[in-house]
């Protein structure tokens, strides 16, 4: 009730004051603006560095090879399997398509003329062993049995590929709950469901949150090239010595190869996204910086209006308005002046959320990032003032009454 009996005087006084009033609003309203994207943005990067990826991270090792052009090699991707599996520590370890981690994208149609693609899924292909060596959990169904994989050296001629889904894509392509056995179309093969596994990133280590994956595996024969070779620990803390003793084991089954890079998917999760949180440390910096400023901007304009109504704080002492009350005045005044920039800083920042989205592919801004800016530059606001509103209540009658 004390607020609101305030709020005619309070208006009265903000409108001699127009121009200073139209600035510090328009501060704010852009502060607000910019404030709730980069929380949004920020927040969105840290929360894709965290997505839980549905693999064994903690226990994956990556070899990336290539193959020597000309180079007379005795091993083939069967022997260099075997040389992984069979090194102590190693619990399995899969071939892949260089690189192995990384998964490619596919429309998925449900109808064998593939007039309309209900998804797009992630395929990750690799020999046997590839979901073991994941360590994906199967949900529904069951996993691959060597009888029905596909022979790689035969790639082009298969007509049907067995395949596991993740539940999220299941749900997408069979509302009715039942994806065991249905068939599934991508570009080029057919491929039959025989299980469902829990969840798995569309990229192990990328940007993408994507649930939509597909596991696809093959048998591996003589055939002798570069990619990427992935082993499971049977210890996660052995894991990089169990690694370079995996490498070691390769390079001596076939010296054909060249090593370029060794891995733990932690440590390629982690160089993955150092640039993207090396950025978001940088946009905190400067949503501090637009805090401070506009921090700064509310205590000046506050600490001027002391100094001016010295007289108008001295005669209202006089006639009996209590410290508190010229407390209760400075506050309220502030809040209505941050309350406008606020509701411009709505504005502006769907606005500007719609620039982003349309320019960079940036989601939608969620209501509640706007609720929790308002907050924090209502906070921020009482903050500001509080130390030029207790100086101009802590002044004598006498003295503010006096001539200046």
């Amino acid at each position: 009730m004390r607020i609101h009996r305030q709020i005619r005087p309070i208006l009265a006084a903000l409108r001699s004051h127009k121009t200073a009033v139209i600035l510090l609003v328009l501060e704010i309203a852009l502060t607000m603006a910019v404030l709730g994207n980069l929380v949004f943005i920020v927040y969105g990067t840290i929360r894709r560095s965290h997505v839980p990826t549905g693999v064994a991270e903690s226990q994956i090792g990556l070899i990336q090879s290539i193959g020597v052009i000309g180079q007379d090699s005795r091993g083939s991707l069967a022997g260099d399997l075997a040389a992984l599996r069979g090194t102590p520590g190693v619990a399995t370890a899969a071939y892949g398509g260089p690189p192995l981690w990384y998964a490619s994208t596919s429309p998925v149609f449900l109808d064998p003329d593939r007039s309309h693609a209900v998804a797009q899924a992630y395929e990750f292909e690799g020999s046997q062993g590839l979901s073991d060596t994941l360590g994906v959990r199967i949900v529904e169904g069951r996993n691959f049995t060597s009888e029905e994989l596909p022979d790689a050296s035969q790639w082009g001629q298969i007509k049907e590929l067995p395949v596991l889904i993740t539940q999220a894509l299941a749900s997408k392509l069979f509302p009715d709950g039942h994806a065991l056995g249905k068939m599934l179309y991508d570009g080029t093969t057919a491929e039959r469901v025989v299980g469902v596994i829990d969840h798995l990133r569309g990229e192990l280590t990328g940007r993408s949150s994507d649930d939509y994956s597909v596991v696809i595996e093959y048998q591996v024969g003589p055939q002798d090239m570069g990619g990427g070779f992935m082993i499971r620990a049977r210890d996660s803390r052995q894991l990089p010595r169990v690694l370079q003793a995996a490498a070691a084991a390769l390079q001596k089954a076939n010296p054909g190869h060249v090593q370029s890079k060794l891995y733990t998917m932690a440590e390629l999760r982690e160089n993955y996204f150092k640039s993207d949180l090396a950025a978001g440390r940088m946009l905190v910096a400067i949503m501090l910086i637009l805090l401070v400023v506009t921090a700064l901007g509310v205590s000046g304009l506050a600490s001027f209006w002391v100094q001016q109504r010295r007289r108008q704080i001295g005669m209202r002492r006089a006639l009996g308005a209590t410290r508190g009350d010229i407390l209760h005045y400075f506050q309220a005044e502030n809040f209505l002046i941050v309350s406008g920039g606020v509701l411009l800083g709505m504005l502006f920042a769907y606005a500007l959320n719609l620039f982003l989205m349309h320019r960079f592919e940036l989601a939608h801004l969620p209501g509640h990032y706007l609720l929790i800016g308002a907050v924090a530059l209502w906070v921020l606001g009482q903050l500001a003032v509080l130390g030029p509103a207790l100086r101009a209540a802590a002044v004598p009658p006498v003295v503010a009454t006096r001539s200046v």
